[in-house]
Protein backbone atom coordinates (compact mmCIF):
# COMPACT_ATOMS: atom_id res chain seq x y z
CA UNK A 1 0.00 0.00 0.00
CA UNK A 2 1.72 3.75 -1.04
CA UNK A 3 3.08 5.32 2.24
CA UNK A 4 1.87 8.70 3.66
CA UNK A 5 -1.34 8.97 1.40
CA UNK A 6 -5.18 7.82 1.49
CA UNK A 7 -7.11 6.81 -1.83
CA UNK A 8 -8.77 9.88 -2.16
CA UNK A 9 -5.07 11.22 -2.66
CA UNK A 10 -3.86 8.25 -4.30
CA UNK A 11 -6.60 8.61 -7.32
CA UNK A 12 -6.42 12.70 -7.28
CA UNK A 13 -10.33 13.09 -5.59
CA UNK A 14 -11.44 15.82 -3.24
CA UNK A 15 -13.70 13.67 -1.29
CA UNK A 16 -15.23 10.06 -1.37
CA UNK A 17 -17.34 10.04 -5.01
CA UNK A 18 -19.20 6.73 -3.91
CA UNK A 19 -19.96 8.07 -0.42
CA UNK A 20 -24.37 8.06 0.56
CA UNK A 21 -23.50 11.84 1.91
CA UNK A 22 -26.90 13.62 -0.37
CA UNK A 23 -23.98 16.21 -2.05
CA UNK A 24 -26.45 18.45 -4.93
CA UNK A 25 -23.38 17.99 -7.19
CA UNK A 26 -23.38 14.31 -6.75
CA UNK A 27 -26.89 14.10 -8.07
CA UNK A 28 -26.70 12.42 -11.55
CA UNK A 29 -30.53 12.40 -13.29
CA UNK A 30 -31.29 9.84 -15.57
CA UNK A 31 -34.45 9.31 -17.88
CA UNK A 32 -36.41 7.49 -15.02
CA UNK A 33 -35.72 9.64 -12.69
CA UNK A 34 -36.36 13.10 -15.05
CA UNK A 35 -39.89 11.52 -15.91
CA UNK A 36 -40.48 10.72 -12.36
CA UNK A 37 -39.30 14.85 -10.89
CA UNK A 38 -41.74 16.17 -13.95
CA UNK A 39 -44.92 14.30 -13.10
CA UNK A 40 -44.22 15.59 -9.09
CA UNK A 41 -43.32 18.82 -9.72
CA UNK A 42 -46.45 19.12 -11.85
CA UNK A 43 -48.88 17.24 -8.82
CA UNK A 44 -47.18 18.95 -5.97
CA UNK A 45 -46.27 22.29 -7.97
CA UNK A 46 -49.91 22.75 -9.69
CA UNK A 47 -52.02 19.97 -9.37
CA UNK A 48 -54.53 18.70 -6.04
CA UNK A 49 -51.10 18.28 -3.93
CA UNK A 50 -50.37 15.20 -2.99
CA UNK A 51 -47.88 12.69 -5.00
CA UNK A 52 -46.01 9.10 -4.21
CA UNK A 53 -42.49 8.04 -5.22
CA UNK A 54 -42.24 4.58 -5.00
CA UNK A 55 -38.93 2.44 -5.67
CA UNK A 56 -37.19 -0.77 -4.88
CA UNK A 57 -34.69 -0.23 -2.10
CA UNK A 58 -31.48 1.57 -3.17
CA UNK A 59 -33.02 2.41 -6.03
CA UNK A 60 -32.55 6.61 -5.18
CA UNK A 61 -35.71 7.78 -4.01
CA UNK A 62 -34.07 10.17 -1.59
CA UNK A 63 -31.80 11.37 -4.06
CA UNK A 64 -35.06 12.60 -6.21
CA UNK A 65 -36.69 13.89 -2.98
CA UNK A 66 -34.08 16.16 -1.64
CA UNK A 67 -33.65 17.62 -5.31
CA UNK A 68 -37.05 18.22 -5.47
CA UNK A 69 -37.39 19.67 -2.42
CA UNK A 70 -34.11 22.20 -3.26
CA UNK A 71 -36.41 23.08 -6.41
CA UNK A 72 -39.30 24.08 -4.23
CA UNK A 73 -37.14 25.87 -1.62
CA UNK A 74 -35.53 27.78 -4.00
CA UNK A 75 -38.98 28.91 -4.82
CA UNK A 76 -39.46 30.27 -1.33
CA UNK A 77 -41.43 27.63 -0.07
CA UNK A 78 -41.04 25.99 3.52
CA UNK A 79 -40.29 22.30 2.87
CA UNK A 80 -39.61 19.80 5.58
CA UNK A 81 -38.07 16.29 5.10
CA UNK A 82 -38.90 13.14 7.72
CA UNK A 83 -36.72 10.50 6.85
CA UNK A 84 -38.84 7.92 8.28
CA UNK A 85 -42.41 7.64 8.96
CA UNK A 86 -41.18 5.96 12.37
CA UNK A 87 -41.52 9.47 13.78
CA UNK A 88 -44.48 10.35 16.31
CA UNK A 89 -46.95 12.76 15.74
CA UNK A 90 -45.49 15.26 18.15
CA UNK A 91 -42.00 15.43 16.27
CA UNK A 92 -43.65 16.21 12.77
CA UNK A 93 -45.59 19.11 14.25
CA UNK A 94 -42.68 20.42 16.47
CA UNK A 95 -40.95 20.66 12.77
CA UNK A 96 -43.94 22.10 10.84
CA UNK A 97 -44.50 24.74 13.86
CA UNK A 98 -43.03 28.46 13.43
CA UNK A 99 -42.05 28.20 16.99
CA UNK A 100 -40.37 24.92 16.79
CA UNK A 101 -41.12 24.01 20.29
CA UNK A 102 -41.90 20.50 21.03
CA UNK A 103 -43.77 21.32 24.34
CA UNK A 104 -46.37 22.94 22.21
CA UNK A 105 -46.60 19.84 20.18
CA UNK A 106 -47.04 17.56 22.93
CA UNK A 107 -49.30 19.45 25.15
CA UNK A 108 -52.12 18.75 22.00
CA UNK A 109 -52.39 22.95 20.85
CA UNK A 110 -50.16 22.51 17.94
CA UNK A 111 -52.27 21.18 15.45
CA UNK A 112 -54.60 23.89 15.49
CA UNK A 113 -51.85 26.27 15.53
CA UNK A 114 -49.94 24.68 12.34
CA UNK A 115 -53.36 24.27 11.08
CA UNK A 116 -53.90 28.47 11.24
CA UNK A 117 -50.12 28.73 10.31
CA UNK A 118 -50.24 26.85 7.09
CA UNK A 119 -53.43 29.09 6.08
CA UNK A 120 -51.95 32.23 6.67
CA UNK A 121 -48.96 31.21 4.65
CA UNK A 122 -51.24 30.15 1.63
CA UNK A 123 -53.26 33.25 1.71
CA UNK A 124 -49.78 35.21 1.16
CA UNK A 125 -49.43 32.82 -1.69
CA UNK A 126 -46.02 30.64 0.56
CA UNK A 127 -47.34 27.34 0.51
CA UNK A 128 -45.44 24.43 2.29
CA UNK A 129 -44.32 21.00 1.15
CA UNK A 130 -43.74 17.85 3.13
CA UNK A 131 -41.47 15.21 2.12
CA UNK A 132 -41.78 11.47 4.05
CA UNK A 133 -39.49 8.91 2.98
CA UNK A 134 -39.87 5.15 3.53
CA UNK A 135 -43.37 5.56 4.42
CA UNK A 136 -43.84 1.57 3.86
CA UNK A 137 -41.47 1.40 7.14
CA UNK A 138 -44.95 3.04 9.21
CA UNK A 139 -46.16 1.04 12.02
CA UNK A 140 -48.35 4.22 13.37
CA UNK A 141 -51.41 4.59 11.30
CA UNK A 142 -52.55 7.58 14.02
CA UNK A 143 -48.78 9.48 11.92
CA UNK A 144 -50.89 8.74 8.35
CA UNK A 145 -54.16 9.92 9.47
CA UNK A 146 -52.57 13.58 10.46
CA UNK A 147 -51.08 13.35 7.28
CA UNK A 148 -54.64 13.26 5.65
CA UNK A 149 -55.58 15.60 7.95
CA UNK A 150 -52.91 18.54 7.26
CA UNK A 151 -53.66 17.93 3.61
CA UNK A 152 -57.33 18.50 3.94
CA UNK A 153 -55.97 22.23 5.03
CA UNK A 154 -56.31 24.68 2.53
CA UNK A 155 -55.63 27.74 0.88
CA UNK A 156 -56.89 30.72 -1.71
CA UNK A 157 -55.49 28.68 -4.34
CA UNK A 158 -55.26 25.41 -2.97
CA UNK A 159 -53.51 23.09 -0.25
CA UNK A 160 -51.92 24.82 2.07
CA UNK A 161 -49.42 21.98 2.60
CA UNK A 162 -48.41 19.81 -0.46
CA UNK A 163 -47.28 16.00 0.71
CA UNK A 164 -44.71 14.03 -0.96
CA UNK A 165 -44.83 10.65 -0.02
CA UNK A 166 -42.04 8.33 -0.86
CA UNK A 167 -41.22 4.56 -0.20
CA UNK A 168 -40.99 0.72 -1.46
CA UNK A 169 -44.28 -0.68 -3.51
CA UNK A 170 -45.53 -1.98 -0.14
CA UNK A 171 -46.12 1.73 0.75
CA UNK A 172 -49.50 1.13 -1.76
CA UNK A 173 -50.88 -0.79 1.15
CA UNK A 174 -50.24 1.39 3.93
CA UNK A 175 -51.47 4.33 2.56
CA UNK A 176 -54.70 2.25 1.58
CA UNK A 177 -55.04 1.14 4.94
CA UNK A 178 -54.84 4.74 6.20
CA UNK A 179 -58.23 6.52 5.16
CA UNK A 180 -57.38 5.41 1.51
CA UNK A 181 -55.02 8.02 1.45
CA UNK A 182 -53.63 5.81 -1.78
CA UNK A 183 -56.83 7.06 -3.60
CA UNK A 184 -55.76 10.66 -2.90
CA UNK A 185 -52.19 10.68 -4.90
CA UNK A 186 -52.62 13.18 -7.24
CA UNK A 187 -49.60 11.19 -9.54
CA UNK A 188 -47.38 8.12 -9.19
CA UNK A 189 -43.98 8.10 -10.49
CA UNK A 190 -41.65 4.74 -10.13
CA UNK A 191 -37.83 4.97 -10.42
CA UNK A 192 -36.94 2.08 -12.47
CA UNK A 193 -33.00 0.61 -12.15
CA UNK A 194 -30.47 2.33 -14.77
CA UNK A 195 -29.56 1.10 -18.04
CA UNK A 196 -26.16 0.15 -18.61
CA UNK A 197 -25.14 3.38 -20.21
CA UNK A 198 -26.79 5.11 -18.09
CA UNK A 199 -24.68 3.11 -15.14
CA UNK A 200 -21.22 4.01 -17.01
CA UNK A 201 -22.35 7.71 -17.23
CA UNK A 202 -23.51 7.76 -13.33
CA UNK A 203 -19.86 6.65 -12.46
CA UNK A 204 -18.24 9.10 -14.41
CA UNK A 205 -20.01 11.51 -13.15
CA UNK A 206 -20.12 10.78 -9.64
CA UNK A 207 -16.29 10.81 -10.47
CA UNK A 208 -15.89 13.92 -12.41
CA UNK A 209 -17.99 15.91 -9.23
CA UNK A 210 -15.23 15.03 -7.09
CA UNK A 211 -12.56 16.37 -9.09
CA UNK A 212 -11.43 13.01 -11.25
CA UNK A 213 -9.56 14.21 -14.61
CA UNK A 214 -9.46 10.39 -15.46
CA UNK A 215 -12.16 7.56 -15.59
CA UNK A 216 -9.84 5.25 -13.22
CA UNK A 217 -12.39 2.10 -14.35
CA UNK A 218 -11.57 0.52 -17.27
CA UNK A 219 -14.90 -0.22 -19.51
CA UNK A 220 -14.05 -3.92 -18.77
CA UNK A 221 -14.82 -3.06 -14.76
CA UNK A 222 -17.82 -0.74 -15.44
CA UNK A 223 -19.57 -3.57 -17.43
CA UNK A 224 -19.10 -6.14 -14.94
CA UNK A 225 -20.47 -3.24 -12.12
CA UNK A 226 -23.52 -2.80 -14.84
CA UNK A 227 -24.11 -6.57 -14.81
CA UNK A 228 -23.28 -6.66 -10.74
CA UNK A 229 -25.13 -4.03 -9.59
CA UNK A 230 -28.69 -4.35 -12.29
CA UNK A 231 -28.21 -0.60 -12.58
CA UNK A 232 -29.72 0.47 -8.84
CA UNK A 233 -27.72 3.05 -7.35
CA UNK A 234 -26.76 2.02 -4.20
CA UNK A 235 -24.92 -1.33 -5.34
CA UNK A 236 -23.38 0.54 -7.97
CA UNK A 237 -21.82 2.90 -5.26
CA UNK A 238 -20.62 0.43 -2.91
CA UNK A 239 -18.95 -1.48 -5.59
CA UNK A 240 -17.70 1.12 -7.14
CA UNK A 241 -16.00 2.82 -3.59
CA UNK A 242 -14.86 -0.57 -2.82
CA UNK A 243 -12.98 -1.00 -5.74
CA UNK A 244 -11.38 2.07 -5.45
CA UNK A 245 -10.08 1.06 -2.14
CA UNK A 246 -8.93 -2.43 -2.89
CA UNK A 247 -7.50 -0.98 -6.69
CA UNK A 248 -5.08 1.22 -3.79
CA UNK A 249 -3.90 -0.85 -1.66
CA UNK A 250 -3.00 -3.20 -4.73
CA UNK A 251 -1.44 -0.33 -6.72
CA UNK A 252 -3.57 -0.56 -9.43
CA UNK A 253 -3.05 2.02 -12.05
CA UNK A 254 -7.09 1.45 -12.90
CA UNK A 255 -9.97 -0.42 -11.34
CA UNK A 256 -9.96 -3.70 -13.56
CA UNK A 257 -12.37 -6.15 -13.17
CA UNK A 258 -10.44 -8.46 -11.12
CA UNK A 259 -10.56 -5.70 -8.73
CA UNK A 260 -14.32 -5.26 -9.04
CA UNK A 261 -14.85 -9.03 -8.27
CA UNK A 262 -12.78 -8.80 -4.90
CA UNK A 263 -15.33 -5.75 -3.87
CA UNK A 264 -18.34 -7.83 -5.55
CA UNK A 265 -17.34 -10.75 -3.13
CA UNK A 266 -17.08 -8.80 -0.29
CA UNK A 267 -20.43 -7.65 -0.78
CA UNK A 268 -21.91 -11.61 -1.17
CA UNK A 269 -22.95 -9.70 -4.93
CA UNK A 270 -21.58 -12.52 -6.52
CA UNK A 271 -23.60 -14.93 -8.52
CA UNK A 272 -24.13 -18.75 -7.46
CA UNK A 273 -21.80 -20.43 -5.27
CA UNK A 274 -18.72 -17.69 -4.70
CA UNK A 275 -17.24 -17.74 -1.85
CA UNK A 276 -17.66 -14.43 0.29
CA UNK A 277 -14.04 -14.35 1.18
CA UNK A 278 -12.28 -13.36 -1.94
CA UNK A 279 -8.09 -13.87 -0.92
CA UNK A 280 -6.47 -10.06 -1.82
CA UNK A 281 -3.14 -10.79 -4.22
CA UNK A 282 -0.22 -8.82 -3.38
CA UNK A 283 0.56 -6.01 -5.41
CA UNK A 284 2.53 -6.90 -8.22
CA UNK A 285 5.55 -4.90 -9.97
CA UNK A 286 4.78 -4.73 -13.13
CA UNK A 287 7.53 -6.49 -15.20
CA UNK A 288 9.02 -4.73 -18.49
CA UNK A 289 7.52 -5.29 -21.38
CA UNK A 290 9.40 -7.36 -24.57
CA UNK A 291 10.56 -6.23 -27.09
CA UNK A 292 7.80 -5.36 -30.13
CA UNK A 293 5.13 -5.99 -27.30
CA UNK A 294 2.68 -3.66 -27.66
CA UNK A 295 1.00 -3.82 -23.85
CA UNK A 296 -2.29 -4.94 -22.44
CA UNK A 297 -4.97 -6.57 -24.36
CA UNK A 298 -7.11 -3.77 -25.99
CA UNK A 299 -10.18 -2.87 -23.09
CA UNK A 300 -8.31 -3.94 -20.47
CA UNK A 301 -6.54 -0.21 -19.68
CA UNK A 302 -8.51 1.34 -21.45
CA UNK A 303 -10.66 3.03 -19.21
CA UNK A 304 -14.88 4.36 -18.93
CA UNK A 305 -14.08 7.68 -20.26
CA UNK A 306 -12.19 7.01 -23.33
CA UNK A 307 -15.13 4.48 -24.42
CA UNK A 308 -17.86 6.81 -23.72
CA UNK A 309 -15.70 9.87 -25.17
CA UNK A 310 -15.42 7.11 -28.53
CA UNK A 311 -19.24 6.53 -28.49
CA UNK A 312 -19.89 10.12 -28.44
CA UNK A 313 -18.09 10.58 -31.48
CA UNK A 314 -19.87 8.16 -33.48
Amino acid sequence: MPNGIDYLEYWGLEFAPFADDQRPETFVPTASSIQALGRLRYALGSGPGIAGLYGSAGIGKTRVVKALLGEFSAAKWLTCYFPSPLATAADLLAALHPSGRRSDAESGGAVAAITEFLENRAMLGLPALLAVDDVQATRNPDFLELLRTLGNVCGRNGPALRLLLSGQPEMENRLRAASRLDSRLAAKAVLEPMTGDETKLYILARLKAAASSQGIFTKHAAALIVGLSGGVPRKVNLLSELALVIAFGLERKKVDPEVVEMAAADLELLPGDVAAFYPWPVPERPAKAAAGDSGDAEGETEDILAELSMNDGR
